[in-house]
């Protein structure tokens, strides 16, 4: 066996919950060890459970402006196991549905690893109004890597 890296790329996908920050630990513990680049990226859906309430109730600022607003409030919450730890992060906002965010930048970005909670934000809410269904197992089912799925117990 060689000497290469086995890691040297993560992906961390955060939406914010219990679950995506502790996988955000996790991926902090694995990229000191393995001296692996990190990236925290954000999907910001552009149409959400969230966002139908705001389009019943108008609010008065762009709703382009809050969904980025909260991305980088999400995202900085996620960088604090990296920043503990002495390690460089970098962060990305992409619009679209969360699953196919990820799958995309993890191909696009040739990540080794994806770190993401077992449940998100809104996963309930999103499967009894729109019907649709969890976003880690539709990662786990088409990454291209392995993934670290991390629950709160």
């Amino acid at each position: 066996m060689t000497n290469a890296r086995l890691i040297q790329k993560i992906l961390v996908a955060t939406d914010g919950s219990k679950p995506s920050l502790k996988a955000a630990q996790f991926a902090a513990e694995i990229a000191k060890c393995h001296k692996a680049k990190v990236t925290i990226i954000y999907a910001a859906e552009a149409i959400s459970v969230t966002e139908f309430v705001r389009m019943a109730f108008p609010l008065s600022e762009p709703l382009g402006k809050n969904i980025h607003e909260t991305g980088m409030l999400i995202i900085e919450r996620a960088k604090k196991p990296f920043l503990e730890a002495d390690i460089d992060v970098h962060s990305k906002i992409i619009e679209g549905y969360a699953a196919d965010v990820i799958l995309e930048e993890a191909k696009s970005g040739n990540y080794d690893l994806i770190a993401m909670g077992s449940r998100g934000t809104s996963g309930t809410l999103r499967r009894v109004f729109l019907g649709v269904g969890s976003v880690a197992e539709r990662v786990l089912g088409s990454a291209p890597c392995p993934v670290l799925v991390a629950r709160t117990s």
